[in-house]
């Protein structure tokens, strides 16, 4: 069974180091991201360990071996020692730094595409800059804000998402820890560094009210006026996500909500379009599946 989501520690970092290597961050020219269809506004991503050393690799994947360490890992000296004296590095399958600005990271659920065994993944995430209006929404935990230097390990196999909705940064130390070799795994695995795992830490969880169901129809009538070509899903999906913060309901509802206004419109394409994003994103999909979420995608 999946971990559930928890906060699970703190780390206090040098700020100064850390400056330094997000200095650097910043300064690397932005690559194609390979997982485009994920994000809605300005979604970066370094790979600061991965699966062939690589800086742009920015793709996850099953393997046997542990990560190997990227230029850009090379380069973030302190972020990479962070993670060698911290964390199980044996078993860590990626290290990424994700900056999410302005912007939503679509709701979605990870691993689909591989295998059954779901219990044998493990995902954290450690702020290293963040956004008082930021926040990470799971289907389960609900509405929550991650502090800079909490350790989160997420559910990521139920659907989640997470939205930014200022022009700050949002940067996120995202590790992938991977335990095929261990049966019925336990998350506190992860820690090299036993001191830092701390589950007394309390989270900044957000408080949302009902939102009454004529109301949300209101609203979702009105999304439907302006839902003229499968290329408005995407705007309307931000939408829907960012209610989603304020009122309470499960992630999955979204897309519930989605593909209902598509409904309004009485266009066939548009249903068939909206179901299939529901499918995609948090049914199923298959290894190098994509979804075009926009023109020229891909």
């Amino acid at each position: 069974m999946a971990t559930k989501t928890r906060l699970v520690g703190r780390i206090k970092f040098d700020n100064a180091l850390l400056k330094k290597d997000l200095k650097v961050l910043s300064e690397l020219p932005i690559i194609k991201e390979q997982y485009d269809e994920f994000s809605s506004g300005t979604w970066i991503n370094h790979s600061l360990w991965n699966r062939t050393g690589e800086w742009t690799d920015t793709q996850y994947s099953d393997y046997d071996h542990p990560a190997i360490r990227t230029q850009v890992g090379t380069a973030t000296a302190y972020l990479s020692r962070i993670i060698e004296e911290c964390f199980d590095v044996e078993h860590m399958r990626m290290a990424r730094v994700r900056n999410l600005v302005k912007g939503l990271v679509i709701p979605h659920t990870d691993f689909l595409e591989l295998s059954e065994e779901k219990d044998r993944y493990v995902r954290i995430l450690i702020p290293l800059e963040t956004s008082l209006d930021s926040y990470h929404t799971e289907e389960n935990f609900g509405v929550f804000r991650m502090r800079k230097g909490d350790i989160w390990i997420l559910e990521s196999t139920v659907p989640h998402a997470a939205l930014n909705l200022t022009t700050d940064n949002r940067r996120i130390l995202s590790l992938d820890f991977q335990y095929a070799d261990i049966p019925n795994p336990h998350y506190s695995l992860i820690f090299k560094d036993r001191s830092i795992h701390d589950e007394t830490v309390a989270p900044a969880l957000v408080a949302r009210t009902k939102l009454e169901p004529e109301d949300l129809h209101d609203y979702l009538e009105l999304l439907s006026e302006r839902f003229k070509d499968k290329d408005d899903a995407e705007q309307i999906l931000v939408n829907l996500s960012e209610i989603q913060l304020r009122f309470d309901s499960p992630v999955s509802d979204i897309y519930h909500n989605l593909t209902a206004v598509a409904r309004l419109t009485q266009r066939h394409d548009l249903i068939e379009h909206c179901e299939k994003m529901r499918k995609f994103y948090i049914g199923s999909r298959v290894m190098n599946e994509r979804f075009p979420l926009r023109k020229g995608l891909f």
